[in-house]
């Protein structure tokens, strides 16, 4: 095997692949061999079929599986010679002239960069403060998910902040929605703020009674299926609930694994400023990371790019159920996310281009240990055994990935420790 590299642009690198009559005849053998050892033919014992008659019948398929051999056993170790990591797959173009047999694989790759200044940069973050306010809403928020929900009387109907159980059938232009239905759907008027004309349609009505609520959906609601429609609910009320909230008191706390109401208030503060510690810590790398791109010039591989949008959409569509969508409706949901992550994930590939190169000047490295630290650090968060995820990495291929993003996580931490970090006063 011969292999050429070629420089294509800085973004792009062609790898010829070729190969001598020898190893072509080699790989042409084994594929023969594989194939008599399968096929029947009349007149001939099993495995016993000479190749010129295997040539008359299954040329087209002799030809591509010796090109799918030379690809799946050669291109590893052609990379590794040519020492390329492509960023995503190579484009495969086969070559087969009078002298030259094999393959050219077109790469693309993390560029190389001209860095500009990464250490010393200034950046300015609030002081992570926690208020009795946030206090008290958490403590409140803590109290709202551990309330008891009882039925009440209601002379006056449901009025807002009452939790009520509703059925409901929606209708468009007269004819019934499949998808539009609910037998017994609660619902906390005045909380969600998803549709809140129709909560405030719901105030008054008594348990048993049923009315019809009209939605004019607007143009960028949130469930692009309904977006710009107009949809009759068909709604009876079946049963009003309140909520009773829990008392602040010791029972309460040892009920959340506290030992009183002092240690429950102690905890909520410290869970609310690692939180802010933890959003101000992410707010920092931000600033850090849009400082130095702002002086950097980074090419972006398009290919890659595209993979990466193309996998956001995919997540993003996948919180819907699209099979009730048409093909226009799903196409123009596809397309609005396109158009929202193109920017987003241009400016995600440049900062892990850069992070990159900042490893490499460096030499930031991702050690075995690193990598067993975080997969045990992962099993106990998820009550998983070590060898149950690792197997779990291994199969999926998602080691490489796991050693990316932590190479990412070192070399960001790096530039944290040599930035100049101001707290607002």
């Amino acid at each position: 095997m011969k292999v050429e590299v070629t420089e294509i642009d800085r973004i792009r690198k062609k790898v010829d692949v070729l190969f001598s009559d020898d190893e072509i005849a080699k790989e042409r053998s084994h594929v023969y061999d594989e194939l008599n050892r399968r096929v029947r033919l009349k007149g001939f014992r099993p495995g016993k079929i000479p190749r010129d008659i295997l040539n008359l019948y299954y040329r087209d398929y002799i030809d591509e599986e010796l090109r799918k051999r030379l690809i799946e056993t050669y291109m590893g170790d052609a990379l590794s010679e040519a020492k390329i990591e492509p960023l995503v797959e190579p484009y495969v173009d086969f070559i087969d002239d009078d002298n030259r047999f094999g393959y050219s694989l077109e790469c693309e790759v993390i560029p190389d960069i001209s860095l500009p200044e990464y250490k010393g940069i200034e950046v300015e973050t609030e002081q992570v403060v926690v208020t009795d306010e946030e206090v008290d809403n958490r403590l409140m928020s803590l109290r709202q998910m551990h309330a008891e929900i009882i039925s009440k009387d209601s002379p006056e109907g449901a009025k807002s902040g009452d939790l009520v159980i509703i059925s409901y059938q929606g209708y468009e232009e007269g004819k019934p929605l499949k998808d539009v239905f609910h037998d017994s759907y609660p619902l906390e008027l005045g909380v969600s703020g998803i549709m809140p004309e129709f909560e405030m349609s719901i105030v008054g009505m008594k348990v048993g009674e049923e009315k019809d609520i009209t939605i004019d959906f607007p143009q960028d609601y949130p469930d692009k299926a309904y977006g710009g429609k107009s949809i009759l609910f068909k709604v009876r009320l079946k049963d009003i609930k309140e909520k009773r909230l829990p008392e602040v008191d010791d029972d309460f706390a040892k009920d959340l694994n506290f030992e009183n109401v002092e240690r429950l208030m102690e905890g909520i503060r410290e869970e609310i400023r690692k939180e802010k510690e933890k959003e101000r810590e992410r707010a920092i790398s931000e600033k850090i990371i849009n400082k130095i791109l702002s002086n950097a010039e980074i090419p972006v591989p398009e290919r890659t790019l595209k993979r990466r949008i193309d996998r956001m959409v995919e997540d993003a569509l996948s919180r819907y159920d699209t099979e009730r969508f048409t093909s226009e409706e799903r196409k123009k949901l596809e397309d609005n996310y396109r158009k929202d992550f193109e920017k987003i994930g241009e400016e995600k590939l440049k900062a892990e281009i850069l992070l990159s190169k900042i490893a490499q000047t460096e030499g930031i490295k991702v050690e075995d240990g690193d990598v067993e630290e975080r997969i045990k650090k992962t099993a106990m968060e998820f009550n998983r055994s070590f060898d149950e995820l690792i197997d779990f990495y291994e199969k999926n291929n998602m080691l490489e990935y796991l050693k990316n993003g932590i190479l990412q996580e070192k070399t960001m931490a790096f530039l944290k420790e040599h930035a100049i970090i101001k707290e607002k006063t």
